[in-house]
């Protein structure tokens, strides 16, 4: 050990040396074509991958908010239809409610005239029996008369003064 140099420089160790970075820059330059392109293109492919994997989330993102806005117009759409059903159906209830009672009024103004004319019948036919009832007691009274053996002259007056008597009655109308 000369000089005190604690690291000594011989030739084998110098060559020992090149030789060994001439390994690794050997070895880089073989790595570097074997495992770099392929690393660097499958990274290029994976973020070529998790760019159209967003694009396409993006897309499906933007279908989603037209989706939702098309919903929304045809909620508005069916609200605004269910109230104009409820409409139409409130004022068919109304029309027919009101068809209901006019069709009530018209048979209540039938049943009205009908009973009117049955009244009027009726009247018809009381009157009827009360001259039937006056012709048989009239008959009657003729046939006392003629028992008494009254002279023509009076049976005449008696038959005048009574259809007179029968002018004067007023009839239940």
């Amino acid at each position: 050990m000369d000089g005190g140099y604690v690291i000594t420089l011989d030739q084998q160790f110098v060559f020992s040396i090149l030789v060994q970075l001439a390994n690794t820059c050997i070895m880089c330059f073989i790595l570097a074509k074997l495992l770099y392109n392929p690393v660097l293109d499958f990274l290029n492919a994976r973020k070529q991958r998790i760019a159209s994997q967003i694009d396409e989330a993006n897309k499906l993102l933007d279908e989603a908010k037209t989706l939702k806005m098309q919903y929304e117009l045809k909620l508005d759409d069916i609200e605004n239809e269910r109230a104009d059903i409820l409409e139409t159906a409130r004022t068919s209830a109304v029309k027919s409610g009101q068809q209901i009672i006019s069709q009530a009024k018209e048979e209540a103004e039938t049943i009205r005239n009908r009973a009117r004319l049955d009244i009027e019948r009726e009247q018809a036919k009381v009157k009827d029996e009360v001259k039937q009832q006056i012709i048989q007691v009239s008959a009657a009274m003729s046939e006392k008369f003629i028992a008494a053996k009254i002279s023509e002259s009076e049976q005449e007056r008696l038959v005048e003064e009574t259809i007179k008597d029968l002018e004067g009655v007023k009839w239940l109308s």
